[in-house]
């Protein structure tokens, strides 16, 4: 019997896994590249190097596409109040009496970082508190966590500076500036409120225009409210459209839209899908938020995403706030995400998962994925028999492969002791 044949490039090969049309298959990345190179029964080389995936199942990696990791893990301080009354309003209250000490927030966001990536999200878009009188601190911060995560190898971090709620008139003129200073620092995305607003146009454009001169893509908290009157979205398409923006342009939110009649939905989905505008859903957060003190048949506090879908919007979702004033769980897993698409959104479980990694990719722009040879090797391996099963039980037993390299394993050890009678 002749040995094993050496090949040129040192090679990745996931052994034995399960993908989501449930065919069994080994995969290989050449890591110089990391690019997947061969899909299916493979001969193993002897140079290869062999990571069983027996039990699992294999999927492109999922993004997390709206975090707040300035913010994230507040929770865990203990001179943060709890958010009694629960509600939007107070969680911003609370959020703007905490004192953010870079240390601080550097050690919550790497935390927060370290867990996202365990769990398979290896891309991520973070907004950043850009205020007063917090400055461009917080920011400075992620910028210089998103270089070392990226230079180690571990992950790829867009950082969105999210701006004061006022941005025009004489009110606005620190956050502008703050701006300035945010994109001089280096911020990847404009990010802001401009539902909150006084002139929710004018602040849409406003920042639309920076974005365009910065070269860079929009990612705007949109109708963050079940108040059917406030439905802002209408101001994006139409700066879109005026400034013919085409760098990027991300919804956030939505939820407004949820509770508006079909024919006013019907007819601003076609217009955001015509753009191009991404909507991101938060499940987590905003079914926290909303929603309280309406007793009867209180609304599910979501943007309409099937509707949005079937007419060609790309719906991405995201988990938002983790342990802080304005969410007190989350474990900064996209499967706990996608298993809320499932059951506050109705999407099944493929396109549940869709929304966490392939639409979310689209929405922040990074690089598409698919198990194809030629692509990506952006990929995590979850214990599971079936994507169903993946979602439903939430294994920590997973493999994520960033770059073509396996950058973290997770084994789970369960015993069971039967007492003897």
């Amino acid at each position: 019997m002749s040995a094993p044949a050496e090949v040129a490039h040192p090679r990745l090969i996931l052994r034995g896994g399960n993908l989501a049309d449930g065919s069994r298959c080994d995969i290989a990345i050449e890591q110089d590249t990391g690019l997947i190179v061969e899909v299916g029964g493979l001969t193993i080389n002897v140079n290869d190097t062999v990571e069983s995936c027996e039990g699992m199942m294999i999927l492109p990696a999922p993004v997390e596409p709206h975090a707040h990791l300035d913010k994230a893990l507040l929770a865990n301080r203990s001179d943060v109040p709890i958010n009694q009354s629960g509600d939007l309003i107070s969680a911003i209250s609370i959020t703007n009496s905490v004192t953010f000490d870079p240390l601080d927030t550097n050690n919550r966001a790497r935390a927060a970082l370290l867990t996202l990536v365990r769990n398979g999200a290896t891309t991520v878009r973070t907004h950043v508190d850009v205020r007063e009188p917090i400055g461009i601190r917080s920011l400075e911060v992620l910028l210089s966590l998103a270089n070392e995560f990226r230079s180690s190898g571990l992950a790829d971090i867009q950082i969105t500076c999210l701006l004061g709620s006022q941005v025009t008139g004489s009110l606005g003129h620190a956050n502008r500036r703050l701006l300035e200073s945010a994109l001089a620092a280096g911020a990847n995305v404009v990010g802001g409120c401009p539902y909150l607003d006084s002139n929710p146009y004018a602040a849409t454009e406003l920042l639309l225009r920076a974005a365009q001169e910065a070269g860079i893509p929009c990612d705007f908290h949109t109708d963050e409210t079940l108040d059917p009157s406030v439905l802002t979205v209408i101001d994006l398409i139409k700066a879109v459209e005026r400034l013919h923006f085409d760098q990027g342009v991300s919804a956030s939110h939505c939820v407004s839209l949820g509770v508006q009649s079909e024919q006013v939905q019907r007819s601003v989905a076609d217009r955001l899908a015509e753009l191009k505008i991404s909507v991101i859903t938060l499940p987590q957060t905003n079914l926290s938020l909303q929603s309280r003190r309406i007793a009867s048949a209180p609304p599910r506090a979501m943007a309409p995403t099937a509707h949005l879908a079937s007419v060609g919007v790309n719906v991405a979702a995201g988990a938002d706030n983790v342990r802080d004033p304005f969410c007190p769980i989350g474990r900064l897993d996209p499967v706990e995400t996608a298993s809320l698409m499932v059951l506050a959104a109705h999407r099944d479980p493929q396109q549940a998962w869709e929304h966490c990694s392939t639409n979310a990719r689209i929405a922040i722009g990074a690089p598409e994925i698919r198990i194809q040879p030629g692509y990506p090797a952006e990929l995590v391996a979850i214990k599971g028999t079936s994507l169903t099963d993946v979602i439903a039980s939430g294994s920590q037993e997973r493999i994520v492969i960033h770059n073509g390299h396996v950058i973290s394993r997770t084994r789970v050890v369960s015993e069971i002791s039967y007492p003897k009678p």
